[in-house]
């Protein structure tokens, strides 16, 4: 198999993976995926055509720098965040994944997903999104240190966590 190939192929699985321990709420493994740095961000929507483009001056729906995806998934696991407890369960399918870039560190990568949330007090929630992501290589694995998740929807009914997006 080509290095472009098996690169496509390594991306694919990290993705299907962190898809699978979302939706299993394997909340530990899922948070090893990141790096020790990453940045989770969530953008809003600016208008009707646009999304906002900086985390540090701009709204954003999500923003989980510097580790901040651990806090959150303490908060939600420990029932400290009433707006997710009970925690919905969630099914996650992700596709046309794009290996953008590869500069020997750092990995660019595109993707899009449909995400179902059925939560016993609202129902079901269809979702659109789209992925942004720069994984970096560390100690001979894919990492994720910057996902960036563009929601599609510009009204959102119920609740947006990092579980259902």
């Amino acid at each position: 198999m080509s290095e472009k190939l098996q690169l496509w192929a390594d991306v694919n699985d990290l993705l299907a993976l962190e898809a699978d321990l979302m939706d299993r709420k394997q909340w530990q493994d899922w948070v090893n995926l990141y790096t020790e740095d990453a940045l989770f961000w969530m953008p809003a929507w600016r208008n009707e055509d646009s999304f906002t483009e900086d985390p540090e001056t701009e709204l954003s729906l999500i923003y989980l720098p510097n580790r901040g995806i651990a806090d959150r998934v303490f908060r939600f696991t420990s029932g400290d965040s009433y707006a997710s407890t009970p925690l919905p369960t969630t099914s996650h399918t992700v596709g046309s994944v794009r290996v953008l870039a590869d500069d020997g560190e750092h990995v660019t990568v595109s993707a899009k997903a449909s995400v179902i949330t059925m939560d016993p007090r609202t129902g079901v929630t269809p979702r659109g999104v789209w992925y942004d992501m720069k994984l970096r290589r560390v100690d001979g694995e894919l990492k994720i240190a910057v996902k960036k998740v563009t929601m599609l929807e510009k009204t959102i009914d119920g609740t947006v966590d990092v579980y259902n997006v």
